[in-house]
């Protein structure tokens, strides 16, 4: 066998990824973390595509996030190549480790309050306001929330899944979007404009309108580069907010997806382009 591709769920572009590296001439199998997994079969691959998303168990898919970090294990132990590399999954499900990571680093992020379950969050008396409210280990704005007041964080905190939660310093979109940007092979592939819901959030399934970015400045795309390089992100995003004293990396994804219309519209195929990324890749371990 030649490529295999952790995944979850439908809802996510696996399968056309697995599409995408069939239409390329090499073999590719969906292996599908809620199931059964033969380690045999998983070790007999060349190269592994790590597509388990932060937001797995916001679609009932826990299970596959519990079981990824032993599967990762086994695949290291054993020599098998990965896409992200081993320690990148662990940047997409702690929204806290990647934000410190960054921190650490020197680069721009928001300050982090605290990070813990509903209760001691609803009682911390360190967080400053407004902040925004966000699943440690989530994705597409599940249970996020901009909060103005300790007393309304109290009452939010009460209708949340009783997970762990990050509070962090919210930065202003004064520029009215945030910044997306696709980095593939460490190449800036794709730059976005997220404009902002009614909310106060951005997201595709929120209404967000996304248009090109041309213009955005090299500082705010070589930065996205260093960043992914740094984080060992092959294949990834990242959201930033920028505005008028610089700029802050508010995610990091380390599996990025790409609607339809997206593709219509930008004539940018991310998926198509991260296949075209992981078939050059194992030609590579080939040679």
């Amino acid at each position: 066998m030649s490529i295999g591709i952790l995944y979850e769920s439908k809802e996510w572009s696996s399968y056309y990824l697995e599409k995408c590296i069939s239409d390329m001439g090499l073999t590719a199998r969906l292996i599908d973390m809620q199931g059964e997994i033969d380690e045999g079969e998983l070790l007999s691959y060349k190269l592994i595509a790590n597509r388990m998303p932060g937001s797995a168990g916001f679609r009932g898919h826990q299970k596959s996030l519990d079981r990824t970090p032993a599967v990762i294990e086994l695949l290291k132990n054993n020599g098998v190549p990965m896409i992200n590399t081993y320690e990148t999954h662990f940047y997409e499900t702690s929204k806290e480790l990647s934000t410190k990571t960054l921190a650490a680093r020197g680069f721009p992020v928001p300050a982090v309050y605290c990070v813990c379950h509903p209760a001691q969050m609803a009682e911390n008396t360190e967080i400053e306001y407004p902040c925004i409210v966000k699943p440690d280990c989530g994705g597409r704005t599940n249970c996020t929330f901009i909060v103005g007041s300790r007393k309304e964080l109290g009452e939010i905190m009460k209708n949340v899944p009783n997970i762990k939660f990050i509070a962090e310093e919210y930065i202003v979109p004064e520029l009215g979007f945030l910044t997306r940007v696709e980095v593939i092979g460490r190449s800036c592939r794709s730059v976005l404009k997220k404009g902002i819901a009614e909310n106060g959030l951005a997201a595709y399934h929120l209404g967000s309108v996304f248009e090109a970015y041309p213009e955005v400045g090299a500082k705010v795309k070589n930065s996205a580069v260093d960043i992914m390089d740094m984080l060992k992100i092959e294949a990834g995003s990242m959201d930033i907010i920028e505005n008028n004293s610089g700029f802050y990396v508010i995610d990091i994804n380390s599996v990025s997806n790409a609607s339809e219309d997206n593709i219509e519209t930008f004539k940018f195929d991310l998926i198509k382009e991260t296949a075209e990324y992981i078939v050059g890749k194992y030609k590579k371990l080939c040679l």
